[in-house]
């Protein structure tokens, strides 16, 4: 990867740099120094991170536009009850979201996810499901009564149902037919089809 930001090899050097200049000042017992220069390197630190250095999501897909999804099933959690969703159960549109509630990305689209699956949720046939990529239901039930958000989601602790679908990045969303096909995919930032 010859694109390698300056940030990037600051960031590199960060860890060894930041245990070098705090033994300096504990041993000098100078904490102007740590105010004064650590937190220029923190700020620096929490900005830049490998996130920043662009990833093709067609690169980190493994089921795209056109695919049929992969065999799966899990428990949805739809206000009280809980339900069984495969892709075998498929009746009609389904628009399958994978997030994690830490995420700044699925922050910003989730309130625009809930819009859309409110507008459609009466429609016959329409199924969504929010799936955590490494959430627990706990942290899922929390978010979703402080944003209201009324999105059907399944809790999974691991990456064991996103690992069909992607290696990396989300928000990540699919719509597909009764027939389970993909008809259209959203990865981080779009805007949905209505």
């Amino acid at each position: 990867m010859a694109k390698i930001s300056i940030f990037f090899e600051l960031r590199l050097i960060f860890p060894i740099f930041l245990c070098l200049f705090i033994c300096f000042c504990y041993l000098c017992r100078v904490k102007i120094l740590i105010r004064l220069f650590l937190l220029p390197w923190l700020l620096v630190a929490c900005v830049v991170d490998e996130h920043d250095e662009e990833v093709d999501p067609d690169t980190s897909s493994i089921v795209r536009v056109g695919d049929h999804l992969p065999d799966f099933s899990i428990e949805v959690i739809d206000g009280v009850s809980r339900t069984l969703f495969n892709n075998k159960s498929l009746k009609g549109t389904s628009v399958i979201v994978f997030f994690h509630t830490g995420c700044t990305d699925c922050q910003r689209e989730l309130p625009e996810l809930n819009a859309y699956y409110l507008r459609h949720c009466q429609e016959p046939g329409f199924q969504m499901v929010a799936i955590a990529r490494e959430e627990s239901e706990e942290s899922i039930a929390t978010y979703w009564r402080q944003y209201n958000l009324s999105i059907p989601y399944s809790p999974q602790t691991d990456r064991r149902i996103y690992n069909l679908f992607a290696a990396q990045l989300i928000p990540r969303v699919y719509i597909c037919s009764a027939q389970g096909i993909v008809l259209w995919m959203g990865v981080e930032n779009f805007d949905l089809p209505d």
